[in-house]
């Protein structure tokens, strides 16, 4: 007989309201079996109970840009290079356990050496080591010579970015993650912050390739003209977006486009934690950034919460100090929280980010109000993960 995790007499926040509602949650197994009205239930013997006395139950969060094979370091990417595959392996196994013991259920990674982010999230699954959900792409389909070759599968050509994607999926990757632009710290020789890299056709070959195949698409994309043509190649999430334009705000909201800004990753680089090249392009960033984002809110673009973490300045987990971000530039405090809960989950297709029957046992107990100060949901009282209390 299975024992079941039963959360009794806390405010729950299921991921989508606008408010709070006291409830019993039980979890029998990976999954939450029941959310009742207080009081109602009544646990089984030798069940696991936890009595809450009003505080806040919600969803496990979702950081949905991160590199585990990166330490956060001055210049990460050098530290990878002079440590080799075994050891980058066990590095990204600890930083995953550092976004768990944080809250941090559900990690999105956005490129790796090796597909070493890949083997993590294997050995996860396989229940080897304790961490969180990792959805990664491994290798990132890229130009030749594009925006971070040191993990890059090279590809040149809509037949070569097709078969970029199918060795990526046969890999094991949960999604593909592209480059449409250049970028701040990506060690390519002549890259520019907005150039534009794979063309429109070869990323709506690119996007049509890995949706027959399942899988979503993010985009690097900082420049005008790369995002221009990474949304209407078809990409599902825009990773920093920096340098917007009314005309992309307005198709990436008629086709659903999701956008992940990233805000505290160039606050950091601009501030001095990257080499002296990445620096400079970082000032760049951060000033055209606010304005970017604020005209994606204004036109009703879904945004989501991602950190970038691992790149310099950025340790595993950051997720604080991006919710700060996007408070600060003027999300509403749900806003904040459904952007690191259930609307990073649908951007990235992930069955997770919300308290409801069914839904994976990845959840939070918070002492506060959390939809008063989101920042309440990075400092758990409690973690659960697949249904059992992390240590």
């Amino acid at each position: 007989m299975s024992v079941a995790l039963v959360l009794r007499g806390g405010l729950v926040w299921d991921g989508d309201s606008e408010q709070r509602r006291r409830a019993d949650v039980v979890c029998d197994g990976a999954r939450i079996t029941s959310v009742t009205a207080a009081g109602s239930v009544r646990p089984g013997e030798g069940d696991d109970v936890l009595d809450l006395d009003g505080a806040t139950v919600l969803p496990g969060l979702l950081d949905g840009h991160v590199h585990l094979v990166w330490d956060g370091s001055r210049d990460p990417a050098d530290v990878v290079e002079r440590d080799g595959e075994q050891l980058t392996v066990l590095r990204a196994v600890e930083h995953a356990r550092a976004h768990l013991r944080q809250g941090v259920t559900t990690v999105v990674d956005l490129g790796s050496n090796w597909d070493v982010a890949i083997t993590v999230a294997r050995g996860i699954d396989a229940g080897y080591v304790a961490g969180p959900r990792v959805l990664a792409a491994g290798r990132t389909v890229v130009m030749t010579g594009g925006h971070d070759p040191f993990w890059g599968n090279m590809c040149d050509g809509a037949d070569a970015v097709v078969r970029g994607v199918r060795e990526q999926v046969y890999a094991g990757a949960g999604l593909i993650k592209t480059a449409a632009t250049g970028g701040v710290y990506g060690r390519a020789v002549g890259e520019e912050v907005g150039a534009s890299e794979l063309s429109r056709d070869e990323l709506t070959a690119l996007a049509t390739e890995a949706h027959r195949r399942g899988v979503k698409v993010a985009a690097h994309a900082l420049g005008e003209e790369g995002i221009r043509n990474a949304v209407l190649a078809g990409v599902d999430v825009i990773e920093h977006g920096v340098f917007l334009t009314e005309d992309i705000v307005a198709a990436m909201r008629e086709r659903g486009t999701v956008l992940c800004p990233t805000l505290a990753v160039y606050r950091s680089i601009a501030g001095g934690a990257a080499p002296g090249y990445a620096v400079e392009k970082a000032a760049e960033v951060v000033r055209a950034h606010q304005r970017g984002l604020r005209m994606a809110l204004d036109a009703g673009v879904p945004v989501v919460a991602g950190t970038d973490a691992g790149s310099p300045g950025m340790p595993h987990p950051s997720l604080r100090r991006e919710l700060a971000c996007l408070r600060e530039a003027g999300l509403a405090p749900v806003d904040v929280l459904r952007a690191a809960t259930s609307r990073a989950a649908d951007a990235f297709g992930i069955d997770a980010g919300r308290v409801r029957v069914g839904a994976p046992a990845d959840l939070l107990v918070v002492d506060g109000d959390p939809l008063a100060d989101p920042l309440l949901a990075t400092t758990p009282r409690c973690v659960v993960r697949g249904g059992a209390i992390v240590d």
